[in-house]
């Protein structure tokens, strides 16, 4: 008992400093030694989930699925003009101070 006491003692010290995936190799290699059984290692293990599992060696090689990129702006002109335009600046407090901010740059062009 004092041995099982000794084992779970340094497997708290490990747990504090090594990374997740190391400390179930880590707690396996305890349950052997010490001469617990391997269901008593994968129930332990077993509250991981998907960090438990091994990651492939080629794991830099598989394909990844993204997003074909290029087809974002479809201009609109309403929209645009109702975003963007002189009557939505001049509406609101935030949009007076981006024509003001314009004109004291010297803007040809207030708004769209």
């Amino acid at each position: 008992m004092a041995a099982m006491g000794s084992l779970i003692r340094l497997f708290q010290i490990k747990q504090a400093v090594l990374p997740i995936c190391v400390q179930q190799r880590t707690l396996g290699i305890l349950s052997r030694t010490s001469g617990m059984t391997e269901t008593h290692s994968s129930s332990w293990s077993a509250g991981c989930g998907i960090l438990s599992r091994a990651l492939p060696a080629h794991w830099s090689l598989l394909p990844v699925r993204t997003k074909k990129r290029g087809m974002e702006y479809q201009p609109k002109f309403l929209k645009r003009k109702r975003t963007h335009g002189w009557l939505k600046r001049i509406s609101t407090r935030g949009g007076i101070e981006v024509i003001l901010r314009r004109m004291l740059k010297g803007r040809k062009s207030l708004t769209h």
